[in-house]
Parts: C-alpha cells; structure tokens; sequence
C-alpha cells in the first residue's frame, strides 16, 4: 500500500544505525535485571496496542474498503467488537481505566490538567497521582516482565521488571534539542525506566523533517494541492503526526526484539489527532466555520487514509509480537465529530465533545477463539482480561470483567481464572500534587490546538 508505512525513513533509519549501540547497553541492563521465574511450561505473552481514537464505525467502513487489512485479519481469526468507553471520554482517565480495570474514582486520574483554581496554574496530571496499580506494576509484582512504550499519564516513568518509557519523552527530546532546551535534557531521565534508557533512545526518533514528503502527501486528496494557507498549515502538522508514531513504532521495534517480555504495549495517538485537527475536512457540511474549496479537496481524505496509516502500525506490531503472544488492540473511545453537537454556535471545540463511545477491541493469537463477536465489551474489561490470558490473579475490586467469551475453552482449562481479593497494598497510594515536567508548556498549547482547554 503506496504511502501507508510507518518505517523505513531513509535519514531517520542512518541516524538510527547509530543508535544501536548505545540501546544494546541498556538492554544488557535490563535483561540482567529481569526477575523471571523458570515456568513449568512456556508462559503465555501478552502485546497490547492502544490506538487513541479508533472508531468502530469508521474502522468497519476501511475494512471493507481494504485499507484495513490487518485489523481485518485479526477480527476473522480472533475476536473482536465494539470497545465501550466511559463519558466524558477524557484520554487520560480511560486509558488508566484500561490499565487498571477500574473507575476514575478509584484511579484518581480525572483529566489533562490538575486545575488548582487558576487556570494559569493548571498542571498536567502525572502518573505519582495514580492511587491504584496499573497492569505494569501488577505484572512486576507476580514476577512478570513488562514493557511500555507511550502510555499516557506515565511521567515520571515508574520502575517495574522491564522497561517504561513515558508519554512525554518525544515532546522532551524535541525541547532538549531547541535552544535554551538544556532543562529538558536534565530531566530525560524521569522519562524512561531505567532512567538511562531515555539517552539510548535519543537518536531512534523520527523528526517531523526525516519523514518523507509523499508518505505526508499520500495522505491528502489532490497531488497539487496549491498555495492555500489552510493546507500549507496542514501538512506541516501531518509531518509530526506521522513523524509521533512513527518514533513509537521505531521505540517498540527496538525494545521488543532486543528485550522479549510477558506484557509489552505501545500507544498510538495518530488517529485521533488527525480526527482533532481534520474533522472539520472530513465532514465539511457539519461544520459552521469557513472552509475554502481547495482545503476540502486536499484534506477531506485524510482522516480515513490514516485508518490505513493505523493499520499499517497494527501489521507491524503484530510482526513483532510474534506467533507465540496475543495481541489486543483497543481504543479509548470512538469519534463523532462535529455534528454531535449541534447547537454550539460559531467553531465549535474540538476536544471531548468529538468524542463518542464505541471504540474497538481485537483480539487473536494463541488461546483465542477465532471469529467471535465480543458483546458488551467496556474499557474496564481490558485489564482483568489482560492478566488472565497472562494466568494471573484478577482483583475482585476491579469494576470490569474476564472476557471469557473470547479465550478458548482448552485455554480456560489449562489457565483457569484466578481471582484475589486486591492487588492493593496496604495503605494509600496517589499524591495530591503532580510531578512537573519540563514540557509541561508544550503539552498544555496542544491541549489548545485540540480544543481540550481554552
């Protein structure tokens, strides 16, 4: 599929090969720290991919048109269905839900920013605020290895058996390389665990410049779209759009092959920024503002051509997973767009309120039944789902469920699931304050950009 790749950036994979060395070192460090108990019998892996923004609707519709030919693969011959989200459908609070199994209010992570009643002083949440253990601290405990690349609300990154590399190491790599960015450059070191791991990483990114005009051209309607400022703005935010998961696929590539783990997952945010900022292309008659004539050509594609751009990051996870892990893709929440609402005069935001609830769930690989239709599937089911297919214990406090309806009968029989009454420590857990970033500036203006804050 001309265009659709996520790899293969010819400057980015030179500067990549340098690299090499410098992450072997950190996974000899890794590897020797991994506390993993000899298994009677080959333990079962686990690969999650979380794609921000994945609408049922829209994900069924690039099926049948083939441009979603891996996620079509993976719903004829595992499982799949509509992913319920929780309203409001704020990012950050349901992936912790996917990551815990349990409601923001036993989570703590309610939104973007913590507001302290000044929106001046508003700060990003950050992951010191959790009050509940998520899938890579679970996993830890009972002596697992685990990998996660991208999660949001992970900064600082968390110690766990594996490695971590948070939601804000890119966004902290582009400051330390700006003038003036030597503050960032301290601070890489909360952005991954182990901390060295950011440094190792650093010349892996792919820079919005790195990335081939005609893989960001593809993406648009007309191959001469013109002077037009709209679409001028448009590709330089595609650039980095791609560029971002690109750099996560490129992580993911790196670390899974170098350090294997029982539960490895990467984030992907393409889809739903291209949704945020493109929308308004997609479905121009639903939108109240002013569009010309040669935006609409050139950007009402984009939004279902980075369905096969998503889908081409979905294909190469899979790759590498491997035959002998399951693979679970989800997303957060579904996109409505504009016509959702309205009744809002003049632009409307472009935040929360695009949002709706049907997202999706796939599922394949080994214990997986093949060709079923997930029913009432919710965000909370993720993570009890997640830790039996991994045979461990699921929390009796967490809200969602086992979707046993998907896993194999022999599956069921061989790892029956196991409950406990918590995974909880004793006492409580989750700070008041966040942990400031030294990005925080860059994430709140992309906040803006979204129509998340004002």
């Amino acid at each position: 599929m001309r265009g659709t790749g996520s790899s293969g950036f010819a400057r980015a994979s030179l500067i990549a090969a340098g690299a090499v060395v410098a992450v072997a070192v950190v996974v000899f460090w890794l590897l020797a720290r991994q506390h993993r108990p000899e298994p009677v019998e080959p333990r079962p892996r686990a690969v999650i991919v979380g794609i921000d923004g994945l609408d049922w609707d829209m994900a069924q519709t690039a099926r049948a048109a083939g441009t979603m030919p891996h996620l079509d693969r993976m719903m004829r011959e595992g499982a799949s269905g509509v992913l319920r989200s929780i309203p409001p459908f704020i990012s950050p609070s349901i992936w912790t839900t996917i990551a815990t199994g349990k409601r923001e209010e036993k989570h703590g992570v309610r939104g973007f920013l913590v507001d302290r009643g000044r929106t001046i002083d508003s700060t990003p949440t950050s992951s010191n605020m959790r009050r509940v253990k998520a899938l890579w601290q679970i996993a830890t405990d009972q002596g697992l290895s685990v990998g996660f690349i991208g999660w949001l609300v992970t900064w600082p990154a968390e110690r766990v058996n594996g490695y971590m590399v948070s939601s804000n190491l890119v966004q902290l790599l582009e400051s330390s390389e700006a003038p003036g960015g030597t503050a960032a450059a301290e601070r890489l070191s909360s952005a991954t665990y182990p901390p060295e791991l950011a440094g190792a990483l650093r010349d892996l990114r792919v820079r919005p410049e790195d990335v081939p005009r005609e893989r960001v051209s593809w993406l648009l309607g007309t191959p001469d779209p013109g002077p037009d400022a709209s679409v001028a703005d448009g590709l330089l935010q595609l650039a980095r759009i791609r560029a971002s998961d690109a750099t996560t696929l490129r992580f993911a590539s790196h670390l899974m092959r170098s350090v294997p783990t029982d539960l490895s997952a990467a984030y992907f945010r393409g889809v739903d920024l291209t949704g945020h900022l493109f929308w308004r292309y997609h479905e121009p008659d639903e939108w109240p503002g002013e569009l010309s004539r040669g935006a609409v050509d050139a950007l009402g594609t984009v939004v279902n051509r980075y369905y096969a751009v998503a889908d081409s990051l979905i294909g190469a996870m899979v790759e590498l997973a491997g035959d002998d892990a399951v693979v679970i893709v989800c997303s957060d929440h579904g996109f409505g767009g504009h016509g959702t609402r309205p009744e809002l005069p003049g632009d409307p935001p472009v935040g929360m309120e695009m949002h709706r609830p049907e997202g999706v769930i796939a599922m394949a690989g080994p214990g997986i039944r093949k060709g079923v239709t997930l029913e009432g599937a919710g965000v909370l089911d993720v993570a009890p789902t997640v830790l039996a297919l991994l045979g461990l214990p699921v929390g009796r406090d967490m809200d969602g469920r086992v979707l046993t309806e998907a896993i194999s009968a022999r599956a069921l029989k061989e790892r029956p699931v196991a409950f406990v009454e918590t995974h909880e420590g004793v006492g409580s857990r989750g700070d008041s304050e966040p942990v400031a970033s030294p990005v925080d500036d860059e994430i709140k203006e992309m906040l803006r950009s979204l129509g998340y804050i004002q």
